[in-house]
Order: structure tokens, then C-alpha cells, then sequence
């Protein structure tokens, strides 16, 4: 029997004027088969060793407009410490930022299987191919 992987998430929360972490926290603990250790932008300073640490950098796309100087940082931090990024739609919208999209290395939407699948493939190192998108259009 395989062990079950703890993974390290680094979370958007700051200025969160519709409740998206809140309501991402929800949807990501939801899922009983699926075990994570949280650092947030609120509750923890930023230091070199929660980049070392982090498995995924997930950035709520419903916190951007109040927070653009954060996600620019945690842009340029996946980087320098070769962290991916998961970019989560804002909740109800299909529609999101190009620039922000192109830079992220998968974007999903709000379905939690979707969100689990999307860290654990990254995590991997495998290329994302959006397989819980198969409503949305070629």
C-alpha cells in the first residue's frame, strides 16, 4: 500500500473583499483523500524557507485586483525558487486575466477533485492538459 503524500501549499489570503479563501479552504478540505500543510500570505512571513518548503503556490484569482503587488511577488518567488503555481478562477467566472494565466502553470476552476489533481500533477513535475476542463471549447 502506497503512503498518501502531505503536500505544502503556499495560499493567496489577504484583502478577500467575496470570502475566496474561505471558500476555497471548503472546497480543498473537502477532499478526505487529501492531505496538505498550509502557509498562507497573511499568517506567515514570506522567508526564503516557506518557498524552499512549498510543494505549490496557489493565487485565487478573485484576490488579485486587491492584491496585485503580492501575486507579482509570488510570480517572481515560483521562479527564483522553481515553485509552480496553481491559479484558481474566481468563483462563478470562466474569465481570466491572460497575463495571469500565462504565467501560472495550470488554472482551474472551482471544482475540488480538479483543484487536488491539478496540485498532484504539478507536484509530479507532469505538464498540466486541463483534464477537468472537457466542458469548456478547443
Amino acid at each position: 500500500m502506497t503512503e498518501k503524500r502531505t503536500y505544502t501549499l503556499l495560499i493567496t489570503k489577504g484583502n478577500d473583499p467575496d470570502g475566496q479563501y474561505d471558500f476555497y479552504k471548503e472546497r480543498i478540505d473537502s477532499q478526505n483523500d487529501f492531505s496538505y500543510v498550509e502557509y498562507n500570505t497573511e499568517d506567515n512571513d514570506l522567508t526564503d524557507e516557506v518557498f524552499e518548503e512549498a510543494d505549490v503556490i496557489i493565487m485565487l484569482f478573485g484576490l488579485y485586483h486587491s492584491n496585485q503587488e503580492l501575486f507579482e511577488e509570488l510570480f517572481e518567488k515560483s521562479r527564483e525558487f522553481d515553485v509552480p503555481v496553481l491559479l484558481v478562477r474566481f468563483f462563478g467566472m470562466e474569465f481570466i486575466l491572460k497575463e495571469l494565466e500565462e504565467r501560472s502553470d495550470a488554472v482551474v476552476g472551482w471544482n475540488p477533485h480538479c483543484i487536488v489533481d491539478a496540485i498532484e500533477t504539478l507536484v509530479e513535475g507532469n505538464d498540466w492538459e486541463k483534464p477537468c476542463a472537457s466542458t469548456e471549447k478547443p
